[in-house]
């Protein structure tokens, strides 16, 4: 069978294998980057559901508004607006079946073949992949704890401006290395893109995981020409099961996104949105959210002393200020997929770093997480991943 040639740029065959592997319940998986089922509010789902089928049954069950369902993008509107100081309106939300979709439908607006994307270094795997398939090249800008380097930024927009169609950041504890831009950096970032003529695409999936204060405005709030497009999840925050995400921007690009969304799915799912938004009438979404930061933070916490007491000295990491990960370093020359065999026969996982870099050679990096998984096996993984890496750096 011949196949499309967008198929060679997917994912690869090892982290597919990797994914695989860590479905074994023997296996001690610190590789996926999923929230822990303890955090879903059972009760209160199940109380809404019931709701939503005895005062909405048929109309939830049936196709939904390609948009979304009006009363929830009100709800996501002014959430928005009180936490971030915005001016969104209902017409400036659009649901999308998973984050992922916002990310597909976005190479599918954005992207010709040999356009650039503009990215961190490293940058989530998920969205890489996608762009890929769009026939993306990618132009990664130095990037350090505070953010993209300002000055690398500008040099290179200066340099590719006709070819670069898209920005693709995560400002809020990034995936993978759970980095957080200073407020001066996304300030100083929004104001050097807003004198070119390019989209800016704010992944803010994990933006609600945070562990402390901190002023971290959204790129949206900054936006002055109507460049962002900032795309929003349940799915760390509530259940990813549910598959309810959201894209905010202006209407006239919201508009665009309302063009291709038909072709996709027609809509998203009309009851999981309406089960969502009877649970944010009857409860607090925020006090759920504050349960799920005070277990992940615990989790981290721990995750932390473990390998302090475990890994050898030359390995580093930093304590994350939010999100689901530890980023790890070994020293350079060392190769973590190597290390990755090695641990997969003691029953431990993780993916190995320089899957998220845009080219190859960075590889003695590691992405850990630390949230999908009970104290127990988060201390036990780590002083076993602690003794293989003894064992592999000699």
């Amino acid at each position: 069978m011949r196949l499309s040639k967008r198929m060679e740029k997917m994912q690869d065959k090892e982290l597919l294998r990797l994914m695989e592997l860590a479905d074994d319940s023997d296996m001690i998986s610190f590789a996926g980057g999923f929230p822990s089922p303890e955090t879903y509010p059972l009760k209160e789902i199940r109380e809404s559901f019931l709701e939503v089928l005895d005062s909405q049954g048929r109309d939830a069950l049936s196709y939904s508004a390609t948009s979304g369902y009006l009363p929830l993008r009100k709800k996501l509107a002014k959430r928005m607006n009180d936490q971030y100081n915005t001016m969104l309106t209902a017409e400036e939300v659009i649901i999308t079946s998973g984050s992922q979709q916002a990310l597909d439908m976005s190479g599918m607006l954005f992207i010709d073949k040999g356009d650039i994307i503009l990215c961190e270094t490293p940058s989530y795997l998920g969205a890489l992949n996608i762009f890929k398939a769009y026939g993306a090249e990618f132009l990664a800008v130095p990037t350090d704890s505070e953010g993209m380097i300002p000055e690398a930024l500008e040099e290179r927009v200066k340099e590719y401006r006709n070819r670069i169609k898209l920005a693709y950041v995560i400002p809020d504890f990034q995936n993978p290395t759970c980095r957080c831009w200073t407020a001066k950096r996304r300030k100083e970032f929004m104001s050097i893109m807003q004198d070119y003529d390019i989209a800016i695409l704010e992944d803010s999936a994990y933006s609600d995981i945070a562990y402390e204060e901190m002023e971290r405005p959204p790129l949206i709030s900054l936006d002055v020409k109507g460049q962002v497009i900032n795309c929003g999840s349940f799915s760390k925050i509530f259940c990813p099961g549910f598959r309810v995400a959201w894209i905010c921007a202006k209407k006239q690009m919201i508009e665009k996104y309302m063009l291709l969304k038909p072709s996709i799915d027609l809509s998203s799912s009309s009851i999981n949105q309406r089960m969502i938004d009877v649970y944010m009438e009857k409860f607090s979404l925020e006090d759920h959210i504050n349960e799920v930061i005070e277990l992940y933070k615990k989790r981290r916490d721990l995750a932390i002393e473990t390998m302090k007491t475990s890994f050898p000295q030359c390995v580093e990491f930093d304590l994350p200020k939010g999100g689901l990960f530890v980023w790890i370093r070994l020293p350079e020359g060392k190769n973590t997929r190597t290390l990755l065999e090695r641990a997969l026969l003691k029953k431990v996982a993780f993916v190995p770093g320089g899957s998220f870099y845009t080219t190859k050679g960075k590889e003695n990096e590691i992405r850990l997480n630390y949230s999908n998984m009970s104290e127990e096996r988060i201390v036990k993984g780590i002083q076993i991943l602690g003794e293989v890496m003894k064992e592999f750096l000699g």
